[in-house]
């Protein structure tokens, strides 16, 4: 999960922090990139996720290979694949769920920080709020699509009710533990070992403010999030989700994906070869395979 791709909520450009150079030195084979509505539901999303498009064709002049499936990206080049993040671009339309999956999307986190049309998220009140009347009928279309279902950001009804009806396993694309750092953005034990219990997975967030209550955040912090799920059971569960693009504060040799060297060197410092491997993508290999 790079983060987001497209104007800042000022209007401002942005200088992208996940660039094909980045990709390329980091030995990243597959990045998520976001499309993303700032402006929330009422401010025509649909148009602002349409427009963000056109930046896809930097990364691929760029040399990063645009793919359509997430097992397609599992021979070393780096490649890119679209998620939406905020549920409100679909502006309440199936047909506009089946267009941006045409344009590439298999990857969508029902809420981002607003109410919307499927659910409620992590920010509100939320805890005994399922998901709307048309959040179900859009995680039943991504179910047949083989968009994986992301809970990154939704409220705990919402999360509770995926768990226990939806047909395909969902994910957390970007998320921590709450055990670690206290914040609603973050998943507690009982939600990690759901996710584990389906199948999913959980990627695990840089951003300083869901890694430590300090103000600065390091490897270290990283590890003791991924070193959690795995103490929960979650060894064939946990991956990197990053959100790059998304933070404000990443941590110290941890800023781009041209870095991710370290975090490998550091994770090498505490489990075996295989289970490195399984962290560093094998396992979300395996989540795409049960989409």
């Amino acid at each position: 999960q790079a983060g987001k791709i497209g104007l800042m909520p000022d209007g401002k450009e942005y200088t992208p922090i996940v660039t094909p150079a980045h990709l390329s030195g980091g030995g990243v084979s597959l990045q998520v990139f976001a499309l993303w509505a700032p402006d929330g539901p009422g401010k025509e999303p649909a148009k602002t996720a349409r427009e963000e498009l056109q930046f896809m064709r930097a990364l691929v002049d760029g040399g990063v290979r645009h793919v359509r499936d997430f097992l397609d990206a599992q021979d070393g080049r780096s490649s890119a694949v679209l998620s939406i993040e905020g549920g409100e671009i679909l502006e309440g339309a199936l047909d506009l769920l089946r267009e941006f999956y045409e344009a590439g999307v298999r990857m969508c986190a029902l809420t981002w920080n607003y109410e919307n049309e499927l659910g409620y998220p992590h920010s509100s009140d939320s805890w005994d709020k399922p998901l709307k009347p048309f959040g179900w009928e859009a995680v039943r279309e991504m179910n047949r699509l083989g968009i994986a279902v992301d809970v990154s950001h939704l409220g705990e009804g919402g999360f509770w009710d995926l768990i226990e009806h939806a047909d395909k396993p969902p994910m957390a694309s970007h998320s921590c533990c709450r055990a670690l750092c206290d914040h609603s953005r973050n998943l507690t034990d009982d939600q990690i070992r759901a996710l584990i219990r389906r199948e999913g997975w959980v990627g695990i967030n840089f951003y300083t403010r869901f890694l430590t209550k300090n103000e600065t955040s390091t490897i270290d912090d990283v590890v003791r999030h991924i070193d959690h799920i795995v103490s929960l059971g979650g060894v064939r569960n946990i991956g990197f989700g990053s959100d790059f693009d998304g933070i404000e504060s990443a941590p110290i040799g941890l800023e781009h994906p041209g870095q991710y060297g370290n975090l490998i060197a550091a994770l090498r410092e505490k489990y075996d070869e295989q289970t490195v491997a399984w962290i560093a993508g094998e396992n979300f290999v395996e989540y795409a395979r049960r989409l």
